[in-house]
């Protein structure tokens, strides 16, 4: 059997990996392990909001079947104790195959309380979890005789200090080592060392907080890249007049800080966002070496990826994520290095989505996986196979205030059905800024039609609860 480690992101733009093409962000250890595997260049998370896509990582089901359609703790109608019942998590599967199961960092799923209770040993708090404020990373300090850091806020995307410091940028004024980040490459160490000692195969997730905002890289990191050098987004100038109004509610009045910013601040906020990123790279990059240093790492399935995108400064400003669909929100990493380190250095263009990634384990464990909307990743990583998907759907139901998107993929085409707002239609080959929307183009009404009847067909496949209301809005049209 084989060992598996997971290493997950929060909520990660693609533009800040140089493995997926940036030439700014420095992300050496992600760039050596997709040398080392392969780069799957059109996954897609299957909602782009932490609990929803974190909920679905565990069961491999779309949101509206697992029920976690909110984010924990956003006053949205969310009763943790009447969803998620009776639904088969991958954690089970992989215990009754004979798995150790270990976790370590944020765990925010909503349907189970916390990973101690979905069956992991280590380190996994209930709810979104506050690192900085628990009693494991306090002691964690004293025993390795690190000082507290401070937060050092710098930018406030609501606009005002005192709505606290969870969507704001800044650094910390200490060492790496006295970082959440830090206290999880340590705790996941300890994890490799225990659960090696056994003559069993063990499977670790690792999920870092960062770099969801605050963006707070280390002292150490925080100056690691120079504003100047960071040119203005394509989509900086886009005025949304031709896009839904909703995007325009957002941008405005959720994180008016944020939409008022002028091109110079948020160069500064995106410096710090990606010293964030480089600092985490840094982690991976020591338990990558601690695997090395061990003799686990040639036959270690290790998977990167992150549960969701980021906006950070698109479309004039855009923040933290919500009912703008756009690529950097949607589109995740994912590389995934096979035991044997089969298919080394190449990239996988078919679709394919996080809840392939239960599907897979589940598979490694030797389970049944019928009641999953996803699809094992194992014949592709293997060559004995594609996904066979020629579209992909996402779901969105709100965040801050509810609200109803399904998403499709299809070809080179991307098309949003706001079921109270303007449609959208992108092509992403010619417009890969989604600058413009073609909703409205006479000469695109037979790509218009043909996303809707894939969209419709992929509702119908997972029983989707919008589904006869989808069909309402747009049959009439096709």
């Amino acid at each position: 059997m084989t060992n598996v480690v997971v290493l997950l992101t929060d909520q990660q733009a693609l533009h800040s990996i140089g493995a997926y093409g940036s030439k700014i962000c420095r992300t050496p250890n992600i760039d050596a392990l997709a040398n080392d595997g392969i780069r799957f260049t059109r996954a897609y998370t299957p909602c782009a909001l932490c609990t929803p896509a974190r909920a679905s990582l565990l069961t491999g089901l779309y949101p509206h079947k697992h029920g976690a359609i909110h984010n924990t703790g956003t006053h949205l109608p969310f009763t943790p104790d009447l969803i998620g019942q009776g639904l088969s998590i991958y954690p089970s599967a992989m215990k009754e195959g004979g798995y150790q199961l270990g976790y370590a960092g944020k765990w925010h799923s909503g349907i189970i309380n916390s990973a101690n209770d979905a069956g992991f040993s280590g380190y996994g708090p209930p709810d979104y979890g506050d690192c900085w404020e628990s009693t494991e990373f306090e002691e964690y300090l004293l025993a390795n005789n690190l000082r507290r850091p401070e937060k050092v806020l710098e930018f406030y995307a609501e606009g005002e200090p005192q709505y606290g410091y969870g969507d704001a940028s800044g650094y910390v004024n200490g060492p790496i080592e006295a970082t959440p980040s830090g206290f999880l490459t340590n705790k996941t160490i300890e994890l490799i060392d225990q659960f090696s000692m056994v003559n069993q195969p063990f499977f670790i997730m690792t999920s870092f907080w960062g770099p969801h905002a605050p963006y707070l890289p280390a002292a150490d990191f925080a100056d690691l890249y120079d504003p100047k050098d960071i040119a203005q987004w394509d989509s900086f100038t886009d005025d949304l007049l031709n896009k839904p109004y909703i995007h325009s509610i957002y941008r405005k009045y959720i994180f008016p800080g944020a939409a008022k910013a002028k091109w110079d601040v948020w160069a500064k906020v995106i410096s710090r966002y990606y010293a964030f990123v480089s600092m985490i790279d840094h982690q991976i990059g020591l338990i990558l070496q601690h695997l090395r240093d061990q003799g686990l790492y040639d036959d270690t399935l290790i998977i990167f990826a992150s549960d969701h995108g980021e906006t950070i400064g698109i479309h004039g400003g855009a923040f933290d994520k919500g009912a703008m669909a756009y690529e950097e929100v949607y589109r995740v990493p994912l590389i995934v290095k096979t035991k044997g380190n089969c298919n080394s250095g190449t990239s996988h263009h078919d679709f394919v989505s996080l809840l392939d990634l239960p599907s897979t384990f589940r598979d490694l464990a030797g389970a049944d996986d019928k009641s999953s909307h996803g699809k094992s990743l194992l014949p592709v990583l293997y060559d004995q196979g594609t996904t066979g998907r020629e579209h992909i759907m996402s779901q969105f139901h709100g965040h801050r205030f509810p609200v109803s998107q399904r998403i499709l993929w299809w070809d080179r085409y991307k098309f949003v059905l706001n079921f109270a707002d303007r449609d959208e239609l992108y092509d992403l080959d010619e417009d890969q800024y989604e600058m413009d929307n073609l909703i409205d183009r006479s000469e695109c009404i037979g790509v218009i039609d043909e996303c809707k009847q894939r969209l419709l067909m992929s509702m119908d496949e997972v029983d989707d609860t919008l589904g006869p209301q989808a069909r309402h809005l747009l049959e009439r049209k096709i």
